[in-house]
């Protein structure tokens, strides 16, 4: 899987490298404290305190480049690869979002955005879902549910704290203004190290909460990122649950996962976008995979694939396998259009 082409991929990277490279250490201490309670399991509380350790060394000093979840947590990559695919796919959709937002010269900020949006949900086993669960998923989820924040508050407070710092900076990239942008992006870096994180927050942020405005822009992808989190902390508590074995655990992440995915909604339309309420989807958010007289296909979301209509969009989700059916009239796209394969 690999990002949608486009001439904004990386520019929240060139144009903010110190706002881009401060998550580094928030994806370090994710992967981080899988491998070390998959390591160590009952015995991590000193293994645990070194990372801690660690990240705050990061959160001053982050390296350049964010190192991959596979480097971070080896091991842990192994056991529960599924959800190390959709978690990275997520931080992807993470990335393009953040660089539209960034990217003066990029017109039409929702409709690109929403094209984003549909080009992640064209993998719907890996990308999450869209509904708004709340805390839902992280606090009944079974057993192992709050395991690792009782056992381990600190650690668990610095990444709830980076939750907040995501969507503190999605707010942020809303300023209009370049100039205003920067300023607000340095104030909430400021935020985050000298308030955020030394008193963290004791309940998960929700984006909606931090970033009203971009979650009102992309209600959808609001959720999204929610859910993301939780899979986050579904995995923190179900890898510190001492009762569980290596194989109970890994059966129980998935299980998880596959019920956060948006493949399992019941609609192929993105229930967060409400209808009728102010906000429409955009005619990109339409358009589905679309097979060309050749035979390649156009992805979701190409400018060029066809338009599904309403109708089918609300329908049942396709059982996995069965393609969707080119219109009569559908007109092969040009190879120069960003996001052809």
């Amino acid at each position: 899987m690999y990002r949608l082409p486009a001439s904004y991929n990386f520019a929240f990277y060139d144009t903010y490298p110190e706002a881009a490279r401060s998550f580094y250490a928030a994806h370090f201490a994710h992967f981080g404290v899988y491998e070390v309670l998959l390591r160590h399991g009952p015995a991590a509380d000193v293994e645990l305190e070194r990372l801690r350790g660690e990240i705050l060394r990061y959160v001053t000093d982050p390296p350049k480049f964010e190192p991959p979840a596979e480097i971070i947590a080896p091991n842990w990559a192994k056991l529960a690869w599924e959800t190390g695919q959709s978690m990275d796919w997520t931080h992807m959709l993470h990335s393009q979002l953040y660089d539209i937002l960034t990217d003066d010269g990029v017109t039409g900020k929702r409709r690109v955005g929403e094209r984003a949006i549909a080009y992640y949900l064209s993998e719907p086993e890996s990308a999450f879902s869209t509904r708004g669960y709340g805390h839902r998923w992280m606090e009944g989820g079974g057993a192992w549910a709050g395991a690792f924040r009782e056992r381990y508050p600190e650690i668990n407070g610095i990444l709830w704290a980076y939750h907040w710092h995501h969507a503190a900076i999605y707010e942020a990239l809303m300023e209009e203004d370049a100039g205003a942008r920067r300023l607000a992006l340095a104030r909430v870096i400021r935020v985050f190290e000298d308030s955020v994180l030394v008193n963290p927050p004791r309940v998960m942020p929700l984006t909606a909460e931090v970033a009203p405005r971009f979650s009102r822009m992309f209600p959808a992808a609001a959720h999204i990122f929610d859910n993301l989190h939780m899979m986050h902390d579904v995995a923190n508590d179900v890898m510190a649950d001492p009762d569980l074995s290596r194989a109970e655990r890994a059966a129980e992440i998935e299980r998880l996962r596959r019920r956060m995915a948006f493949g399992g909604q019941d609609t192929t339309a993105a229930p967060a976008m409400p209808m009728g309420d102010g906000h429409e989807m955009s005619e990109g958010s339409a358009r589905v995979p679309t097979r060309l007289p050749d035979g390649s296909w156009l992805p979701q979301g190409h400018p060029d694939a066809r338009v599904a209509s309403m109708d089918e969009l609300m329908a049942p989700l396709r059982p996995s396998g069965v393609d969707y059916e080119p219109a009569d009239d559908n007109a092969a796209g040009d190879d120069s259009h960003e996001g052809h394969p």
